[in-house]
């Protein structure tokens, strides 16, 4: 056998690990969308084993078909069985590429796989991990061909991909959040102020307002979108934060009882907001009390001289501002240290009296739509004045912060109908403040939904309930996934909705097509929770 007949027949063994990697697009998307955590990862193949087979199982099938070819192209002389087998590799990838397209589907994802380093850095553990499998099949003597089985391992070979690469990234995230650390701790020398806000619900409007407010008087950064992980805040600090800030806002997000903890660690925040305490990530958080105890550790990482901001909502958060012995504030009832009167709801937004606990009142006027917002104004209005921002200058702020979009955010279809757009980490709590929003409108009222997800045990009580409460208020109900959203379903049906003014569809795709068919002026939608790709 000479050299050229052994690079052949390399190339055909190795052929289908290398189109493992054009085919996987799919579940490289899933793994981002979980954060590329194995449990995540395994629990979306649970949810979504066709969508994570299929790929792979046909590439498997076409390299069969394909090292059948090989085994006879061996046969040739070696310069000519060498050309062959180029040919034949190119093909196995041109079609696992052709796959991985049809799989992923990019114009018909919600949110498209970023190629960041990292996602770089697990295509190439996944082609180790899977040419060491087909090394292990050629050293065990199995038959050339067996080979042509590795793609339909594709999801088991990703997940040991990411437990093999796992203390690499692990290390990589440390030394960012120490480069972070030091870039933060240098600004706190000159002057720079550092709040965190976390919370069930709320947290990102509340930074929203209190970036607007503060930056009338000071330069302030806020961490964008939802950058609310340490990787996305050590970005954040790293890429955006200056010399010439006065503040740093970070929201902070816990998906898992130590998150904000580390996020402390990471930030040292001398103030900090709790906007809220309620039901979420409950699968991997397991009860509200965990989710309670994780939130509050923001309040314990303040230095003794900081302040804390509480929304009084008379049961969790209430609870935490009591226990807090440090500088704090609570809002939203009269006498407390902020409150609204003479609240006007509109269809697209509020007029209300800002009161301060010194006596002073401030007229204002914002876009934000619920009762729930004026709620996250009075937070942030507390913790702005605490750093000296003037009234005048909240009010001005209010008047001018847009919309968060997919948070309760107005819009008209082009065929007249309204939406309301809350389609952003929907939970139980901030579901009802949305129907709230919805009873307030005008015309024939729709929710658009395909339920809570992440609320472990409680998931299918909380499905019912929310069932209960759309019939309550709205005229239609349209559910997003025939399996997941039973229950709705059921609490629709018990709260008197018929059965005719529920319709059901498979995805959102399928469900906006018949909206835009059926509806128009007059009628109001919302859309109450958008499942991310992995859960579709």
């Amino acid at each position: 056998m000479n050299i050229f007949h052994i690079l052949a027949r390399v190339l055909l063994w190795i052929a289908p690990a290398i189109g493992l990697l054009f085919s996987s697009k799919q579940l490289m998307q899933f793994a981002q969308l979980a954060s590329y955590q194995a449990g995540g990862l395994v629990r979306a193949f649970i949810r979504l084993p066709i969508k994570a087979v299929w790929p792979g199982a046909v590439l498997s099938a076409v390299c069969i078909l394909f090292l059948f070819i090989g085994s006879l192209i061996l046969r040739l002389p070696g310069v000519l069985a060498f050309l062959f087998a180029i040919l034949l590799a190119a093909l196995i990838a041109a079609i696992a590429y052709m796959i991985g397209f049809f799989a992923y589907q990019e114009k018909r994802v919600k949110v498209r796989l970023v190629y960041t380093v990292r996602v770089k850095r697990l295509y190439a553990a996944l082609f180790v991990v899977s040419s060491l499998v087909t090394l292990l099949i050629y050293r065990a003597g199995w038959a050339f061909g067996t080979n042509a089985l590795v793609p339909l391992l594709a999801p088991l070979l990703l997940l040991i991909a990411l437990l093999v690469i796992w203390p690499l990234e692990k290390a990589i995230q440390l030394l960012f959040r120490a480069d972070a650390k030091q870039i933060l701790e240098g600004y706190k020398k000159t002057g720079l102020r550092v709040i965190g806000i976390t919370g069930s619900y709320g947290k990102t409007t509340v930074k929203n307002l209190l970036h607007a407010m503060l930056s009338q008087t000071y330069p302030t950064l806020a961490s964008p979108a939802s950058f609310n992980t340490p990787m996305g805040l050590s970005r954040c600090i790293r890429e955006e934060l200056g010399q010439h800030h006065h503040f740093f806002i970070a929201e902070m997000g816990a998906r898992h009882p130590q998150d904000i903890r580390v996020l402390c660690r990471l930030i040292v925040p001398e103030a900090g907001i709790l906007t809220s305490i309620g039901p979420q990530h409950l699968q991997t958080m397991g009860s509200v009390k965990q989710v309670a105890a994780t939130k509050y550790d923001l309040i314990n990482a303040l230095p003794q001289d900081g302040f804390a901001v509480f929304y009084d909502d008379g049961k969790l958060v209430r609870a935490a501002y009591d226990k807090t012995e440090k500088p704090k504030a609570i809002v939203g009832q009269p006498g407390t240290d902020a409150w609204a009167e003479d609240v006007t709801l509109l269809e697209d937004g509020s007029q209300f009296t800002l009161c301060f606990s010194d006596g002073s009142k401030q007229p204002v006027t914002t876009n934000l739509v619920g009762e729930h917002n004026i709620n996250n104004i009075l937070m942030a209005a507390v913790m702005a004045r605490h750093y000296g921002v003037a009234a005048d200058k909240i009010a001005q702020a209010l008047a001018e912060v847009a919309p968060i979009p997919s948070r309760l955010q107005m819009s008209t279809h082009h065929k007249g109908y309204k939406v309301i757009n809350n389609g952003f980490n929907s939970n139980p709590d901030s579901s009802r403040k949305a129907l709230q929003v919805l009873a307030a409108q005008t015309g024939r009222l729709v929710v658009v939904t395909p339920g809570f997800i992440e609320l472990g045990r409680q998931e299918v009580r909380s499905n019912r309930r929310l069932g209960n409460d759309i019939a309550a208020v709205a005229d239609m109900a349209i559910l997003i996934g025939e399996k997941h959203t039973r229950p709705i379903k059921t609490g629709l049906l018990e709260s008197g909705m018929e059965e005719e003014h529920i319709k059901v569809f498979p995805t959102l795709s399928q469900a906006n097509q018949y909206i835009e068919d059926i509806f128009g002026p007059g009628d109001v939608l919302l859309y109450e929770n958008d499942l991310p790709d992995h859960y579709a």
